[in-house]
């Protein structure tokens, strides 16, 4: 779930942006705005996820004697599995902004070839303007690049002690580093450099899973951690900060929070209902298109307004715009990205067209003769 802060942020900037409303508290002075505007905390989330799961394989071949991990299937899965649909939706949108001439011609491109490429972060030190979201997309190949090499840094000790408090301490280091050299400034802010801890917490995650996680939790603790990981969000939403103490805060209750997403006990099964792992596993595709079309359409669904109430007016477009994003993400997951996740896929295509190429020249040529 943590795709749906991102995309109540997103909303409610339009809703202020677009809106005519003479709202009834100014959004200077809304907490209902505040906690709407947290919504990047979905990104933090996403980062540390993907730790989680990369770590994963490598974890098991050091840790259990699982199979090696092969550098080479490592890095073309990540291609052929993320590229296709990522290609698809940055040119679509960049079409749609050279047909509304909404650029000229030689900045849009430049700006689309930078973000395929996933270098407009550090090229322009500034978001995508084809698709800004974009910017935590490109940390994570980032992190994709180095995710192996940290693998064997830290999984390599058969100490459970070790292993962790390296880990710590690299989160430590890393959280200090941001503030002695200055990292929150463009363009290191948009890069792996400050965003890093939130990977390695999902590689810390990724220990206690394989090594200590075998059974379910304990009712008693489970109940804990749920109440926990309340209070774990609470804290996110006030110390998402640039000041290093509130940094090192917010790590520590992202890592509870994760903790309590795999040992609570209610928050766990809330986790696994089906429609929870359908939204989850649409999660890409559904960040991909969420702001374009959240963009487009707020423009003329704004203009709809119930009450002077912001968190009315939030919850109605809400009601209209979300049905919306998560139907053109499904119809995207379906026709682009779950054939993707087919690890094949480049293969059997190449194996196809190959059949179909020679039956197709036969046939013109059988035609000819006729």
């Amino acid at each position: 779930m943590a795709i749906m802060p991102v995309l109540i942020q997103h909303l409610s900037e339009r809703l202020l942006r677009y809106s005519p409303v003479d709202w009834t508290t100014s959004p200077e002075q809304s907490k209902l705005v505040f906690m709407a505007s947290r919504g990047t905390i979905g990104v933090f989330l996403f980062f540390a996820i993907s730790g989680f799961i990369l770590a994963l394989p490598f974890a098991k071949s050091h840790l259990q004697a699982g199979p090696r991990v092969s550098l080479k299937a490592y890095f073309w899965r990540r291609l052929t599995r993320l590229e296709p649909p990522y290609i698809f939706w940055m040119t679509l949108f960049a079409l749609v902004l050279w047909w509304q001439g909404t650029y000229a011609g030689s900045t849009l491109w430049g700006h689309w070839a930078a973000s395929i490429g996933y270098m407009h972060n550090l090229v322009y030190e500034d978001y995508s303007i084809i698709n800004p979201v974009a910017w935590s997309l490109e940390i994570e190949v980032q992190f994709y690049l180095v995710a192996p090499l940290l693998a064997a840094v830290f999984f390599r000790w058969s100490s459970p002690w070790v292993r962790r408090g390296l880990l710590l301490a690299a989160i430590v280091a890393v959280l200090v580093a941001q503030k002695v050299f200055g990292w929150v400034a463009l363009p290191y802010k948009l890069t792996l450099l400050w965003q890093l801890q939130y990977f390695l917490i999902g590689f810390l995650v990724a220990d206690f899973f394989l090594t200590d996680w075998h059974g379910p939790a304990k009712a008693a603790g489970s109940r804990t951690l749920d109440i926990l990981a309340g209070l774990a969000f609470l804290a996110m939403c006030f110390t998402w900060s640039a000041d290093l103490d509130k940094r090192l805060l917010f790590a520590l209750a992202l890592l509870i929070f994760l903790v309590a997403a795999f040992r609570g006990r209610y928050f766990t099964a809330f986790l696994r209902r089906p429609w929870i792992a359908i939204i989850g596993g649409m999660c890409y595709t559904i960040y991909l298109v969420h702001l374009p079309l959240l963009e487009g359409l707020s423009r003329f669904t704004t203009q709809l307004s119930f009450t002077n109430e912001y968190g009315w007016n939030l919850l109605l477009q809400a009601l209209i715009l979300f049905p919306i994003v998560f139907l053109v993400s499904a119809l995207g997951f379906l026709l682009i990205e779950k054939p993707c996740m087919n690890k094949n896929w480049p293969q059997d295509l190449w194996r196809r067209l190959r059949t179909i190429g020679p039956s197709q020249a036969a046939e013109v040529s059988n035609t000819a003769d006729v």
